[in-house]
């Protein structure tokens, strides 16, 4: 009796260590398959602490959510000289927004060589003083140029409104840009405050890229780990921080080319930027 006691606790010792690391592999799977369906439902849960979530795009649908987004315009700045609004650059599946750079297919009938896809949310989503989230993964090529970032619902000439870049990447860079402008920064006005950084990043996987605007400083974060801040200054130079006074808009656009990158490499395209959800948030 004693003998077959020992014999079922060996046994049920030996299921359980064998149950273990199973489970703690299925956990971990869990965690690195962003776009199943249970995975997003936890993350749409989660919130930080102080804030409530407001708006969030969860991609989770097969098109493009009109009520919250418009399709980039091809205009003569260097990230939108090449915008065009062909179907297959904004693609909605699969969980993500897909924002695409791509050679000009064979037939198809425009006056330039490359194409690339962006959308905003300009008059339809907006948010002053609040905190952004933006979970994302980018392709690298010699040319590529993806943008996230915000603009003011103003009408005053660029930058006196402002301008807040949350990620920027150039070509195979393994760092991102978080950056911001303002009619006091570009005009050279002193005191000079630092207003952009650089962060060590792998972009090829996802990461989650986030601002805070507040009534006293832009903070940046890359996976919740504050990366670079940038203050308002007391007494306030003219123009030195105009990112209290109006809402902000959100943009996520695939770029192509600018004397900022250099040359387009044809051979390296297509590419593309995945954007697993946009989040807005505002202090409880």
């Amino acid at each position: 009796m004693k003998s077959s006691f020992f014999t079922l606790l060996l046994l049920f010792s030996l299921v359980l260590m064998w149950h273990l690391p199973i489970q703690a592999q299925q956990e971990q799977n869990e965690r690195e398959l962003p776009t199943e369906k249970f995975a997003k439902k936890e993350r749409a849960k989660r919130t930080h602490k102080g804030w409530r979530l407001v708006w969030s795009d969860e991609f989770s649908g097969e098109e493009l959510d009109k009520t919250s987004w418009s399709r980039c315009l091809r205009y003569g700045s260097p990230w939108n000289r090449h915008m065009s609004l062909l179907d297959s650059l904004v693609k909605v599946q699969n969980g993500v927004i897909e924002l695409w750079g791509i050679n000009r297919p064979e037939g198809y009938q425009d006056s330039l060589k490359f194409l690339t896809g962006g959308v905003d949310s300009r008059g339809l989503r907006s948010i002053k003083n609040g905190r952004i989230d933006v979970r994302a993964r980018i392709d690298c090529a010699q040319g590529f140029w993806p943008a996230i970032w915000m603009m003011p619902e103003s009408n005053l000439p660029w930058p006196e409104a402002g301008e807040i870049d949350i990620m920027e990447h150039l070509n195979f860079d393994d760092y991102i840009y978080q950056t911001v402008h303002s009619g006091h920064i570009e005009g050279l006005r002193k005191p000079k405050t630092q207003h952009d950084h650089k962060e060590k990043v792998d972009v090829t996987i996802f990461n989650v890229y986030s601002v805070e605007i507040t009534s006293s400083e832009i903070i940046y974060y890359i996976n919740n780990r504050k990366t670079f801040s940038y203050p308002r200054l007391d007494p306030e130079p003219e123009g030195q921080y105009p990112f209290d006074d109006y809402e902000y808009y959100m943009i996520l656009s695939a770029q192509l080319g600018g004397h900022w990158i250099g040359p387009i490499e044809a051979e390296q395209l297509p590419v593309k930027m995945e954007v697993d959800y946009v989040r807005f948030y505002e202090k409880r």
